[in-house]
């Protein structure tokens, strides 16, 4: 199975990297290397978002769920004199959540629980994510986290943050 899982991961990872590659190589504007590198760490976050799905769903693999980690759907916003970051975290309580800055470095920690089973339940599937959430953005080089202010309602974190004058 671990060969398996390997060459799946393998094959996905040949795959982005090609497919970014013809891309580059067939434009006639200049290349930021850091969009590209954005790219290609949001198209590994979608394989390995992917390939923990495929794994949840093998019975096989049933006691991994409760080691997993994700990184939550994350959006920034200009609002002008701050910014909006708005993450998901479904089924979090706002008591685990954590957010702390570190030299222009977001970082967002969350953990869900798993819930207890009742005696004469039947789960036919079970699909819903618990663990651990993290996610690490950085800010841009004006936001004031400092000053940064959170707020958690109906699954989604919102942050906003002061610019700096």
């Amino acid at each position: 199975m671990k060969r398996y899982i390997s060459a799946v991961l393998a094959a996905l990872i040949l795959t982005s990297v090609s497919a970014v590659a013809d891309q580059t190589a067939t434009q006639t504007t200049p290349v930021n290397p850091f969009e590209e590198i954005q790219k290609i760490q949001q198209q590994m976050d979608q394989i390995f978002n992917q390939l923990h799905q495929k794994l949840l769903s093998d019975a096989t693999f049933a006691g991994f769920n409760d080691t997993a980690v994700r990184a939550p759907a994350a959006d920034i916003i200009d609002k002008g004199d701050h910014y909006i970051v708005k993450a998901d975290i479904p089924g979090a309580e706002a008591k685990s959540i954590k957010v702390t800055e570190k030299d222009g470095l977001l970082k967002i920690e969350a953990s869900t629980v798993k819930e207890e089973k009742e005696k004469g339940d039947n789960y036919v599937k079970q699909e819903r994510f618990v663990g651990q959430f993290v996610k690490m953005m950085t800010l841009p080089k004006n936001a004031d986290a400092s000053k940064l202010k959170t707020d958690y309602k109906n699954g989604v974190l919102t942050i906003t943050i002061p610019k700096r004058k």
